[in-house]
């Protein structure tokens, strides 16, 4: 079921063995067939349009203070899970939220400072533990793999999958990952090493369609609409448009990840548009000069990004431990863009 909606010849084969099977489960009525299948038809509609959403899992900086452990977040599409970051203690901070690790497909490092990178041996090997066999991928900037690859050999460990770690280059905004439910682009962050920041964007979900119009229509032909596609007759005429049939095609949402960076004109072209953006936003505007010397940013730097590049909304987080709490900081930012938000541990956003 998974490439349903890659194209109408894929969806036409699947209904049409479905509905053989299913009708002779049910005795081999035609019509009991539809039905069924309407039925599995609207669980799997349900089930594709999930919530895309975004759990922060650790927004603390390089000195992690209680309750703000390391960069980590979870994003989920379509029930799919691709991670972005694993700083220290990320699997203990998926565990509590009672996430299946093993669900992980693909993991994001923007990079390779510890408070980013040094959970992630830890969570391979506990996925190895768990009995893993689906490959894991990791997209990252040159020399994670000495990194893992050294550990492992050290420590005599052997994974039970096959771990791919792909290196991210380039100087402008690129893709870099795609599956049935999203694509994923990198694109260069301003900071002392190597940095990438990752711009999330969902597929094409199912198309709405208008009830009043669809009791006489097969379900075959439902599907070919859901997806996208006009239905024709047997002249190659038009029989159904999509315009005529369905609701119009639902946005693709968009997220934009950025730790950790100065401000920049280049990022603030990289994030022009998304829905929501994750800034990192280390100092307030009264240290200014320490964010410039570490290459970081200012609360209000982040908001000024998110009202410049014409974002929807705004998460800041990685907070330097001189800090307590997030207050400041939101005050600081909501004066450039009042849509923001703290990226608090635990919390989960949903872009729907």
């Amino acid at each position: 079921m998974g490439n349903i909606g890659l194209g109408h010849h894929i969806v036409g084969e699947y209904f049409r063995l479905r509905l053989g099977v299913i009708a002779c489960r049910v005795g081999g009525a035609k019509q009991n067939g539809y039905i069924c299948l309407v039925q599995s038809f609207i669980f799997y509609k349900a089930k594709y349009n999930m919530p895309f959403t975004i759990k922060i899992l650790g927004s603390g900086s390089a000195a992690p203070l209680k309750g703000r452990h390391h960069s980590a977040q979870l994003v989920t599409v379509n029930q799919q899970h691709y991670l972005i970051d694993c700083g220290e203690g990320t699997q203990y901070r998926l565990i509590e939220g009672k996430t299946n690790l093993n669900k992980i497909a693909v993991i994001f490092i923007s990079h390779l400072h510890g408070d980013h990178t040094l959970g992630l041996v830890g969570l391979i090997s506990t996925m190895s533990l768990l009995s893993r066999k689906n490959d894991l991928k990791i997209y990252s900037p040159v020399g994670l793999s000495e990194l893992i690859v050294e550990h492992f050999r050290i420590s005599k460990t052997v994974l039970d999958f096959d771990l791919q770690v792909i290196e991210v280059h380039g100087n402008t905004k690129h893709q870099v990952y795609e599956d049935e439910n999203v694509k994923v682009l990198a694109f260069p962050l301003v900071h002392g090493v190597e940095t990438y920041g990752y711009w999330l964007e969902e597929k094409p979900r199912l198309r709405n369609l208008i009830k009043e119009k669809i009791a006489h229509l097969t379900v075959e032909e439902m599907g070919l609409l859901k997806n996208g596609h006009n239905v024709y007759d047997s002249n190659g005429e038009v029989k159904y448009a999509l315009e005529e049939y369905t609701h119009p095609q639902p946005k693709c949402l968009s997220y934009a990840y950025c730790s950790d960076t100065m401000f920049s004109k280049k990022v603030i072209e990289a994030v022009r548009s998304c829905d929501w953006l994750y800034h990192e936003a280390t100092y307030l505007e009264a240290h200014v000069e320490r964010a410039v010397n570490n290459q970081h940013a200012t609360a209000k730097q982040a908001a000024t990004v998110a009202k410049e590049a014409g974002v929807q909304k705004l998460l800041i987080g990685h907070l330097s431990s001189r800090y307590e709490n997030f207050d400041a900081h939101l005050a600081e930012a909501m004066k450039e863009f009042s849509n923001t938000f703290p990226a608090t541990e635990g919390k989960v956003f949903s872009l729907l």
